[in-house]
């Protein structure tokens, strides 16, 4: 698995082409805010139901990152492809069925597992086709792609159910997501590329257990407060007297925000390692928070939360590079699913504990004073994480 394998540089581009088309199209699993009032009406739930579909497509989206070197071990990358385009359309015959029950099967685990598996396996191939310094970058675009993806279905989403109605807009809009994964497919197979197999090296278990360990409470604690703050950004908004036209707006900003600051922290990685952009990354997002907890304008409180999604994009963007950078190519996928899982768990604690605590407080100072606490632990954790690079074998 590295840059060796490629037959020429066409069929690499050619590959990255195809691992941006599945990432863009598997990242409007994040554009559910638009189908929640949707899945409401037709179901007739209440909105912790309606949320239980999107909180089950996290969790499988984070298994299926989790168990991703099992199945690039066991399944060749046109299989896994293929079973990308096919997931999504057999949940249709679920989620079409109008049912509570069939969205979350239908959504929550068809289509939340095809999303976890095209995000994991692009991060894979990606980092197995590229030189090491030119990595970040490169894996900072596929995860960027991911984040434009749900800005644009965000968009693309509504104008479907506008014009074709709910049912049939949705039907339209997964059926496309399986077209592009389709052409994704056949320029991966034009590339003719191929990967090894990784293997499972055993002798390296005891050596990485403290460094997953570190890696995984610093990605916890590192994203807990922009997945807080995107998840309840329409309502701090409104509680400073914004307007819902102005909570829409910022939401989609701030997901372009994340994206574009992947690119940009892929670009630093490149130049000066991942350490110290991560370093300085989580001290500006605990300075943003804390001025976030001390302002009272909305138009500084817009500034700061589209900064705070623009620094957790950075940090999901880094985070596959920093674990590649610290295990070995031969390792990052298996490490990387293990701490992926903690993006997983700040995705379910986060919001929810927020929500908690504006209920006990009527406000959200609470909130952001745990996420301050939280990010700046984060940066110490990552301060005392050991950072040198191990260069896999070409």
């Amino acid at each position: 698995m590295n840059a060796q394998d490629i037959i020429n540089k066409k069929g690499r581009i050619l590959a990255l082409i195809a691992c941006l088309l599945i990432t863009f199209v598997m990242g409007s699993i994040h554009a559910f805010s638009t189908l929640i009032e949707g899945i409401e009406l037709q179901t007739n739930v209440g909105r912790m139901s309606s949320s239980l579909i999107y909180s089950t497509a996290l969790v499988n989206g984070t298994l299926a990152v989790y168990v991703g070197h099992i199945l690039y071990r066991k399944f060749s990358t046109v299989k896994l492809i293929s079973l990308m385009a096919i997931l999504p359309m057999v949940g249709l015959f679920f989620s079409n069925s109008g049912t509570w029950i069939g969205w979350l099967i239908g959504y929550g685990i068809f289509f939340g597992f095809s999303s976890g598996v095209g995000y994991g396996l692009s991060l894979h191939i990606a980092s197995s086709v590229t030189d090491k310094n030119k990595l970040g970058f490169t894996l900072g675009l596929v995860t960027a792609s991911y984040a434009f993806g749900a800005v644009i279905f965000s968009v693309f989403f509504p104008i479907f159910f506008k014009y074709f109605g709910f049912e049939n807009g949705y039907m339209i809009g997964i059926g496309s997501i399986s077209i592009v994964v389709i052409i994704a497919l056949f320029l991966f197979m034009s590339s003719r590329v191929k990967l090894k197999k990784g293997e499972v090296i055993s002798n390296k278990k005891n050596s990485t257990s403290p460094k997953i360990l570190k890696l995984w409470f610093g990605y916890f604690l590192g994203v807990f407060a922009g997945l807080m703050t995107i998840a309840h950004a329409v309502p701090l908004i409104i509680s400073f007297g914004g307007s819902v036209g102005l909570s829409i707006t910022t939401i989609s900003i701030m997901s372009l925000g994340s994206g574009i600051a992947g690119l940009c922290a892929g670009w630093l990685v490149d130049q000066f390692g991942c350490k110290r952009p991560l370093l300085v990354i989580l001290i500006i997002n605990s300075i943003a928070i804390f001025s976030l907890a001390m302002m009272t304008s909305v138009s500084l409180l817009f500034i700061l939360l589209v900064l705070i999604a623009s620094l957790y994009g950075a940090i999901i963007a880094i985070y596959p590079t920093l674990v590649n950078h610290l295990v070995g190519n031969d390792l990052s996928a298996k490490v990387y699913g293990r701490v992926f899982t903690a993006w997983g768990a700040a995705g379910l604690i986060a919001p929810s504990l927020a929500g908690w605590l504006f209920d006990q407080y009527n406000n959200y100072n609470a909130s952001l004073l745990f996420s301050l606490i939280l990010s700046i632990i984060a940066g110490l954790v990552i301060w005392n994480i050991k950072y040198d690079v191990i260069r896999s074998k070409q």
